[in-house]
Formats: C-alpha cells, sequence, structure tokens
C-alpha cells in the first residue's frame, strides 16, 4: 500500500482572523495512505468563531475539495498529492472570504476560483416559478389543499354591517375619483381654496425655517456602505502604521486592530473582515464622552483595569450607545 505526504505552508491574506494580532501563518499536512487522504491544519493564532465556520479548499491535480476546518479531514478515492496541491483558507458566513492561501509543488491555483469552488456548492439555484403576465405569485390562500386526508379550513362568513350603511370612501360624496380635476393649486398659497391649503402652506414655511440640526438621523445609509469610514480612513490608517499596535482589547475583541497613540488606543473592530466600529479608548474616562463610552477590561481575569471605549459607526458616524453588562 503506498503512502504519499506533502506539506503546504499557507500564508495570510485578510485581516481581521488573527487572535493575537500578528500576522496568520499555518501548514497544511495531506498523507494518503491507499486510496484515503488524511488533512491536518495546523494555524497558531488562529481566532475562534462565535457565528460562521472555516472551510479549506484543496486543489489536487486539477481537482476541487472542500472541507470543514475540523479534524479529522478525510477524503475517500483521493488522487494522489505526490505532485503537490493547492489550499485555501476561508471564512464563510453569508459570502467566503479568503483568509490564508499556499500551494507546494507543481500544483497551483488561483485564490478567485477556489472562491468560486464554495460558491457554486454551497447555493442551489432557484427554481423559476411561472407567473402570469404583470402578476406576481400568489400566497397560499385556505381553498389550497395541505395534503391528502386533511380538511381544509372553514373561511370566515361575509361580515355584514349591522346599521346598513356603506364603507367609507367607496360610495357616496367621500367616494375617490381618479379622474376628478382640482378647483385649485393646491400648492398656491394665494389660491387656496378654503379647505385650508392656505394654513398648510403658511405651515410649511414655518417649518423650512427650523432647526434640521437632526435631519441626519432620517437619512438612510445602507449597511457595509462604510460612508464615514471613507472619510477619514487615510487617518486612521495613518495612525495603524505609524503609532506601535497594541493587543490589550484583542482578547475582548478578537477581529480587531489597534494602534498606542499618547494618551489613549485608535482602533478598528472588524465584522465579517469589514470595518463595523471606529473606537478610542482611554485608562481614564473622558468627562465629554462619560455617555457614550463603555469600560472594557484589560483582561478577561480582572475588573480593576481597563479602557473607556467609544464606538463609532463605520457606516453613519453615529456614536453607538452600549451598555455595560
Amino acid at each position: 500500500m503506498a503512502y504519499e505526504k506533502r506539506i503546504c505552508i499557507l500564508k495570510q491574506l485578510k485581516k481581521g482572523f488573527s487572535a493575537d494580532g500578528n500576522a496568520l501563518s499555518g501548514v497544511v499536512y495531506a498523507e494518503r495512505m491507499g486510496q484515503q487522504l488524511t488533512v491536518t491544519l495546523r494555524m497558531p493564532g488562529l481566532s475562534a468563531l462565535k457565528e460562521g465556520r472555516y472551510v479549506l479548499v484543496l486543489q489536487i491535480c486539477g481537482k476541487k475539495f472542500c472541507l470543514l476546518a475540523e479534524e479529522p479531514m478525510t477524503i475517500e478515492n483521493a488522487p494522489p498529492v505526490r505532485g503537490g496541491f493547492a489550499a485555501l483558507l476561508c471564512f464563510v458566513r453569508s459570502e467566503p472570504e479568503a483568509v490564508a492561501f499556499g500551494w507546494c509543488g507543481s500544483e497551483k491555483a488561483e485564490v478567485p476560483a477556489l472562491l468560486r469552488t464554495l460558491t457554486e456548492t454551497g447555493r442551489k439555484r432557484p427554481i423559476p416559478t411561472p407567473m402570469p403576465p404583470n402578476e406576481i405569485p400568489a400566497p397560499l390562500q385556505p381553498n389550497v389543499p395541505y395534503a391528502p386526508g386533511v380538511p381544509l379550513p372553514e373561511q370566515d362568513p361575509p361580515r355584514e354591517d349591522p346599521k346598513g350603511e356603506a364603507p367609507p370612501f367607496r360610495e357616496g360624496a367621500l367616494s375617490y375619483d381618479d379622474e376628478a380635476i382640482a378647483e385649485s393649486d393646491y400648492y398656491d398659497a394665494p389660491h387656496a381654496d378654503e379647505g385650508g391649503n392656505g394654513e398648510m402652506q403658511a405651515k410649511g414655511e414655518k417649518t423650512a425655517g427650523a432647526d434640521h440640526s437632526d435631519q441626519d438621523e432620517d437619512v438612510f445609509i445602507p449597511r457595509k456602505s462604510l460612508t464615514y469610514y471613507k472619510e477619514v480612513r487615510d487617518e486612521i490608517e495613518a495612525v495603524l502604521k505609524n503609532y506601535p499596535a497594541d493587543t490589550r482589547l484583542r482578547w475582548a475583541f478578537p477581529q480587531s486592530d489597534w494602534a498606542r497613540s499618547e494618551k489613549s488606543l485608535i482602533g478598528i473592530v472588524y465584522e465579517e473582515g469589514i470595518p463595523r466600529y471606529l473606537c478610542v479608548a482611554s485608562e481614564e474616562p473622558d468627562p465629554a464622552l462619560k455617555d457614550r463610552s463603555v469600560f472594557v477590561p484589560a483582561s478577561p481575569f480582572s475588573d480593576e483595569t481597563g479602557f473607556y471605549v467609544v464606538f463609532q459607526d463605520a457606516d453613519t458616524g453615529a456614536y453607538v450607545k452600549v451598555e455595560s453588562v
């Protein structure tokens, strides 16, 4: 029975998945005994996950295999690995993200091609639903049978108006007529009719001069747009690059980067590898930001020392109100 063994070294592709803040690196061992291939991943410092999962994508002799990054990982009827193989470690939650990549021997692969393997295997094509013209699929009604032998639910009898009055906006003077022509200009205050349009116009003019300092709260900014982060990205990246790195808060925020400035820490907390919060942490509370900061211990084993952290949303720049538990 033939025995083969190859080793592939992985190097980090994306930040935010290291538990200690250092660059990730690891090794993938591939041992083939007969037709069975045993794969072992060794990557110290890889951050633990509360949600999502790590997936290892292998390419051997041009064939691709997707394995959960858990022990043991085996492949039956596997091709030989004496010519080498390529490996890609991914984080999968909603969309796969490349974490680390490497290859050995003559087997070379591209990262986008390996990522497409996860997309193609993890999704099924939707079943097309025939629709009549200009209509959408209607939900199931009570008169649609659920299963053979299951009685249909009885429909509620139509409601009767005890007074015999016609429902509003259906008949009579209050009915809506889409062909009616207005007698006056609704937005023209001097020609407003007696129904109160002039009063409404005056109210609008009064509101136009009011203070709209809170108007930004009504503006919808989509999630992951990073609108605010893009405005201050150059300054934050300069701080993270020019100031020494600090890892004291990595135990509380595994997917984060911190730099130690003069009297405070500047950091970014990531979600799925994308900036989620921009943070400022100081050992002494700032009186101006007292209501917006939360105390985070510097160690999970003691609450005596720590930092007062202020969070700003990376999309809107708004301060996030956090209550310590």
